[in-house]
């Protein structure tokens, strides 16, 4: 079967695929006991002078006045480490509104010496990996991310897709797929996330595994069935994979669910449609669609739906498209083409006028032109016209056989119906 043309090989591109483990960034594996220690570790309360400044930050803060909650703050000194951790942490809250670098400062100070209350510790880390991502400093928000699953213990569905959002955003495509496995087997199953599926696909699709890309997409249309991209993808990928009876398959319920928009996807359609041997159906959708305005009537779209109704056995139209094609640019070979076409459709005498244009517009090779023209005067009864034609076809050695063989033909019908040559 022959290869799909760039219209689709050209969607893939670079490297390969490897293994890796999720523990690239993990500080320790989770410890339950010392979990456990964390969780029931003594409160502690701040000072009173760093306490008082908290609740007049806190009171603005309430009443939307931001900056001057942090003003409150701003200045406030304390040689006691819970206090200035607790103090560093509500003004990260508060910077992660106005300036993302400044919260991330504030948490790292606060988060550093631990020894806030476990759910302030783990709420302030879960806060500083998400501003780093938000960032874009990447590794350090991976790293931040297992630092807060090493003391937490937990395991959060929208943290491991934020891990392998991350490793995308740094290219290190082969660290995606694990965290995104993750994220799919713990998310709802009621409420599929289709982030996840979305990662795979990519990192795949930059390490060039195509057959993993379909593995992924062939997931992705039974858990979104409703959602185009990934049956338009899937189709694509296949196509791609010369797979292109599941190709043609897969765009075909696409488009009897509507999901087909684009130039390119009725493109392709027609295109499968042509590599699967129904030509008619090819041409018919490129007509569809030129028709409609969608797919631009151009030099090689006239030319493909003119060679797929040719090979579907309907000549009128092939000849009517080619004629097109060749006044685009005054084409001798679509004019040649044209001609053939009207010759099998058994319209003779426009096939006449076609090849004529196709001598004058400089076809490179005359000779099956004059053949072609041979066939169509002769079907006219237009003898002598035949037998000229015959003599200029002789005069190509290539065609001087052919050629002959129609000279006695000619001869002996032209003596028939009493024409002299």
């Amino acid at each position: 079967m022959k290869k799909m043309t760039t219209l689709t090989s050209a969607l893939i591109v670079l490297a390969s695929f490897g293994a890796t483990t999720l523990s690239s960034y993990a500080v320790a594996a989770p410890d339950p006991k010392k979990i456990e220690e964390r969780k029931n570790r003594k409160s502690s309360a701040v000072g009173e002078k760093v306490g008082k400044a908290i609740a007049k930050a806190y009171e603005l803060y309430s009443a939307e006045q931001l900056n001057e909650a942090i003003a409150v703050l701003q200045g406030v000194e304390s040689s006691n480490e819970f206090d200035m951790a607790y103090l560093n942490r509500f003004l990260g809250n508060m910077w992660a509104a106005k300036d993302e670098k400044k919260a991330i400062d504030y948490l790292r100070k606060a988060m550093k010496p631990d020894v806030l209350s476990f759910a302030d510790q783990a709420a302030g880390t879960r806060l500083l990996a998400d501003l780093l991502l938000s960032d874009k400093q990447f590794n350090e928000a991976i790293k931040t991310y297992y630092q807060w699953m090493d003391f937490t213990g937990e395991k959060d569905a929208n943290v491991y897709l934020r891990i392998a959002s991350a490793y995308m955003e740094t290219k290190q495509y082969q660290k995606v797929i694990e965290p995104a496995d993750m994220a799919i087997a713990m998310q709802d199953k009621a409420k599929p996330n289709a982030g996840p599926y979305t990662l795979k696909f990519s990192a795949y699709y930059e390490m060039k595994n195509n057959k993993k890309v379909i593995e992924v997409l062939e997931t992705t249309v039974q858990i979104f069935p409703s959602d185009k991209r990934w049956w338009t993808y899937l189709a694509q990928f296949y196509s791609i994979d010369e797979q292109y009876e599941k190709a043609l398959v897969t765009l075909e319920v696409a488009a009897r669910q509507g999901m087909l928009e684009t130039a390119n996807e009725y493109k392709l359609l027609s295109q499968l449609y042509s590599n699967s041997n129904v030509p008619y159906k090819a041409g018919m959708t490129l007509e569809k669609h030129i028709k409609s305005g969608l797919i631009p009537k151009d030099k090689t779209m006239l030319n493909s739906m003119a060679g797929s109704f040719q090979a579907a056995r309907e000549m009128d139209k092939a000849a009517q498209y080619y004629g097109e094609s060749a006044q685009l640019d005054n084409d001798a070979d679509a004019y040649r083409r044209q001609g053939s076409s009207l010759i099998l459709a058994e319209k003779y005498s426009a096939a006449v006028v076609a090849l004529n244009k196709s001598l004058d517009a400089g076809v490179k090779v005359r000779g099956p032109v004059y053949l072609a023209l041979v066939e169509a005067y002769f079907y006219q009864n237009k003898f002598r016209d035949a037998y000229q034609a015959v003599q200029k076809a002789k005069a190509d050695p290539k065609y001087a056989r052919q050629a002959a063989s129609w000279e006695s033909y000619i001869k002996e019908r032209a003596s028939k119906n009493n024409v002299t040559l």
